[in-house]
């Protein structure tokens, strides 16, 4: 059977009712198979509207309720990707990203049947200061521009085999990944720190 992984792609989640969010969730599930994953993306909340919450109903729906947990997924991380747009690199979005592992060998375990060209297509520039400084963190800093197509190329090369089966799901629409290439960082944002004083109100600086 051809290992597949999910990018569940919730757009315009505050519009989506209850059911459509389930359904998709459900389809989701669905077509992962043992050892893959399950990533969902959606917009972060920016008001305290009541919403349907995305995160419970995939947690439910994998690991079961919390008085009752199941062996047959695992939590596996979550974190959110921060949209940068414009000449000034100006904040236009915030996503919410959260990854399930559905019970099974993990993709790393393929790694001594194949072979050295294969997984030479394969390498993560771990060497890139866009990876130390952005990849491996759980907050993530990305252009808005062809944004999906910059969550695919990041999930489908940190959790699977190029010649694995990668889709993304958009409400009914499934999307079959091909001809994925090698992860390119070279356009993406490096994250640059900055120092904010924290002052007493007697104004003395801390640090």
């Amino acid at each position: 059977m051809l290992n597949k992984t999910v990018l569940s792609l919730f757009s315009s989640a505050d519009k989506l009712t209850l059911m459509e969010i389930s359904d998709q969730i459900d389809k989701s599930i669905n077509y992962v198979t043992a050892g893959r994953y399950l990533i969902a993306v959606f917009d972060a909340p920016v008001d305290w509207n009541s919403r349907v919450p995305i995160e419970s109903l995939l947690i439910t729906k994998t690991l079961g309720n919390i008085e009752n947990r199941n062996n047959h997924w695992e939590f596996f991380g979550n974190g959110c990707i921060r949209c940068y747009g414009g000449k000034t690199n100006k904040l236009k979005r915030t996503l919410q990203w959260i990854i399930l592992k559905r019970e099974g060998e993990k993709p790393y375990k393929r790694r001594g049947e194949l072979s050295d060209a294969f997984i030479k297509k394969n390498i993560i520039p771990v060497g890139d200061p866009v990876f130390t400084r952005d990849v491996a963190n759980n907050v993530w800093n990305l252009r808005v521009e062809n944004l999906k197509e910059r969550l695919v190329a990041r999930f489908a090369a940190l959790l699977s085999w190029q010649d694995e089966g990668f889709y993304v799901l958009e409400g009914s629409k499934i999307t079959e990944i091909k001809n994925r290439k090698k992860l390119q960082l070279t356009e993406d944002l490096v994250g640059v720190p900055f120092k904010s004083p924290y002052i007493w109100n007697s104004g003395d600086t801390i640090f």
